[in-house]
């Protein structure tokens, strides 16, 4: 199976949203949580060295809602200085997408943060951000 590339916004969206608290609930396998939280991990840290992304980071850690725009931004930042730390963290997603594939975790979660919403679909491992939702109704 092609591993699926996942952008710094869903990873981003993952790691900083409700979305990650509901995966890590529904995974089963023992070594899909160590996963998540090591991408967590090495996430926060790196993104720790820029002053504004800590600041939205230590938003969460006080219950509120980061900016995640910004966050994307400092992450496509540091994975772009530093091409290990990419590879890391575009590997462990990908390693984290396919193990939960492979569980069959495949329902659809989404949250609405300050109006934008967040929807996974898990086993396919794609976000869809929108500032609006178009509701069509066919008849």
């Amino acid at each position: 199976m092609e591993p699926v590339t996942l952008s710094a916004a869903a990873i981003i969206g993952f790691i900083f949203t409700k979305v990650s608290e509901t995966l890590i609930g529904k995974a089963t396998e023992a070594v899909v949580i160590p996963k998540i939280n090591e991408l967590r991990q090495k996430i926060v840290s790196k993104l720790g060295i820029y002053h504004k992304a800590k600041a939205e980071i230590d938003k969460e850690a006080q219950g509120l809602q980061p900016d995640l725009k910004r966050l994307e931004t400092y992450l496509n930042l540091a994975m772009e200085e530093d091409s290990q730390f990419q590879e890391e963290v575009s590997h462990l997603a990908d390693e984290i997408n396919q193990e939960l594939e492979a569980e069959g975790k495949g329902s659809n979660i989404m949250n609405v943060y300050g109006g934008k919403a967040y929807q996974q679909n898990h086993n396919k491992g794609k976000f869809y951000n929108a500032d609006t939702i178009n509701v069509h109704e066919h008849s």
